[in-house]
C-alpha cells in the first residue's frame, strides 16, 4: 500500500488571492463567427430515422452535419440561393 502525506490546508489569504488573480476563460475554437445556433423541434420518430440514416453512412459523421448536408442538397434541388 503506496502512503502518501497528509496534505497540508490553504491559508485562507492564498485562496482569496488566487481567486483575486482570476484566470482566463478558454474560447471556443469550434464556433465559427458566420453560425447561428438554432434550436430545432423534431417528432422523435423523424429523429430516429434521421439518426438510422446517419449511422448508415459509411464513415463517422455527426447528426448535425447529416442534416446540414440534407438541407443544403434541398436548397440546391429547388434552386434557392
Amino acid at each position: 500500500m503506496a502512503l502518501a502525506r497528509k496534505p497540508t490546508p490553504h491559508a485562507p489569504a492564498d485562496v482569496d488571492a488566487l481567486i483575486e488573480r482570476g484566470g482566463s476563460v478558454r474560447s471556443d475554437t469550434r464556433k465559427r463567427a458566420d453560425t447561428t445556433a438554432v434550436p430545432l423541434r423534431l417528432p422523435r420518430d423523424l429523429l430516429a430515422r434521421i439518426d438510422r440514416a446517419v449511422d448508415a453512412q459509411p464513415l463517422k459523421t455527426p447528426r448535425n452535419t447529416w442534416i446540414l448536408q440534407a438541407l443544403l442538397e434541398r436548397l440546391e434541388r429547388d434552386g434557392i440561393d
